[in-house]
């Protein structure tokens, strides 16, 4: 049973290890994000094999110890292995973990991200579309750093697959005065007219924010945070190696933490929350693996 304790907890960190990575890197997959879910999931069946095995584990030898075997042989329970590579695996993986569920607040989310998704299963994509004409007067931007761009109403024919259709398109932002002919970066899907057309920014300022400053930070940060969380556990060894055998006390209510954090970040991997609601919900989700950390450093 020891044997199984020991393969069950490995194939935790490894397949929750995958999961920290699919959920750091910058895919393109928008919500419903079902490798993530999948790989999420997974995590919580090896952890349950583990504190099954583990609660198995534990009354066995309860039972030996109550038949005196022990006693009357004078054989103590065998001691834990050594924990020093475990040590940083656990820093790095509090960390990851951590990173992983801030990175899930980073990316299109709200009404425009739902949209934004329906495109994208359907095909849709980025396309250049003349205008037609130009509904009423463009009125002038109010942009201290560019002082030449307006907002207008345009007509362009969209070429859908089942044909072209009249679309009228406002709060249309053009550098320079918008004039018939000239063309426009539209975001629609060919064969799904009725999820309609929408102008795509020529500079989306929140994906380079995301993507370029946003992701890099929370990486960085997580390899730093790692690498003293590893650190400061590989200084402490021995309670890294006590924690390692299976209290009820000490890793139920640990589990129970990371289980409200695996809750907490769903919201993120199967809808689009507004922007406040989604950082919230990420936030709270990357401070559970800490306090899991607190509470079993504290018990142990």
């Amino acid at each position: 049973m020891r044997t199984v304790t020991r393969l069950t907890g490995w194939a935790t960190l490894l397949v929750g290890y995958a999961t920290m990575v699919a959920g750091m890197l910058p895919f393109r997959e928008l919500p419903p994000k079902r490798q993530q879910l999948w790989l999420l999931g997974a995590t919580a069946a090896c952890a349950l094999c583990w504190v099954l095995a583990s609660l198995a584990v534990r009354a066995r030898r309860r039972a030996v110890l109550r038949r005196k075997q022990w006693r009357r042989r004078y054989r103590p329970w065998p001691a834990p292995r050594s924990s020093r590579l475990l040590s940083w695996v656990v820093g790095f993986g509090i960390a990851f973990t951590s990173a992983a569920a801030l990175c899930q607040g980073v990316g299109p989310d709200g009404a425009y991200g739902a949209w934004l998704a329906k495109i994208e299963r359907a095909g849709g994509g980025v396309y250049e579309v003349p205008v037609r004409g130009v509904v009423g007067t463009p009125q002038p931007v109010d942009n201290e750093v560019n002082d030449n761009e307006y907002t207008s109403t345009v007509v362009a024919d969209i070429p859908f697959s089942a044909g072209k259709k009249e679309v009228t398109l406002h709060d249309v932002v053009t550098r320079g005065l918008p004039e018939e002919g000239r063309t426009l970066q539209l975001r629609y899907a060919p064969d799904r007219p009725g999820l309609g057309v929408r102008q795509a920014p020529e500079t989306d300022i929140g994906f380079i924010a995301g993507r370029y400053v946003a992701l890099p930070v929370i990486w960085t940060s997580a390899v730093i945070a790692g690498f003293l969380t590893g650190l400061a556990l590989r200084r402490n060894e021995r309670r890294v190696r006590r924690a390692r055998r299976f209290e009820p006390w000490v890793h139920l209510p640990a589990a129970a933490l990371l289980l409200c954090g695996a809750v907490l970040i769903v919201p993120l991997l199967t809808a689009f929350p507004a922007t406040a609601t989604g950082w919230t919900l990420a936030v709270a989700s990357a401070a559970t693996p800490w306090l899991a950390l607190a509470w079993v450093t504290r018990t142990r």
